[in-house]
């Protein structure tokens, strides 16, 4: 078992999911929610993508597209993974980060697209 104390920082990484060929590019969508204070995207919150299961380069560039039931839409459309080691092993990694009692990021959903 592990705890996660609210309040600190987090990394979360999918489980793999086997692309029928390397991908070139990527989709990313979550839902996010503060817990106290107020969420900065690319700082507090950063996501990235990988096509070879472990090699997470560069952070994706996540878009606020608004609000649903009290949850902030983020997105990241159409990233390049040509750059990336190549690989079919499809991951995303997600970190929380600067949190404290007064900023805490929830995340409540995040999925995976790719061509």
């Amino acid at each position: 078992d592990s705890f996660i104390s609210e309040g600190a920082d987090m990394t979360l990484v999918s489980n793999a999911q086997t692309a029928e060929s390397a991908p070139t590019t990527g989709d990313l969508v979550m839902t996010i929610s503060n817990g106290a204070g107020t969420t900065t995207v690319k700082t507090d919150i950063k996501a990235y993508i990988t096509r070879d299961g472990s090699d997470y380069t560069d952070a994706v560039t996540l878009v606020d597209q608004g609000d649903t039931g009290g949850h902030t839409i983020l997105t990241a459309n159409g990233v390049d993974l040509t750059g990336e080691t190549s690989g079919t092993s499809m991951r995303w990694k997600i970190e929380t980060l600067n949190q404290s009692v007064s900023k805490d990021t929830r995340i409540q959903a995040v999925s995976l697209g790719w061509s």
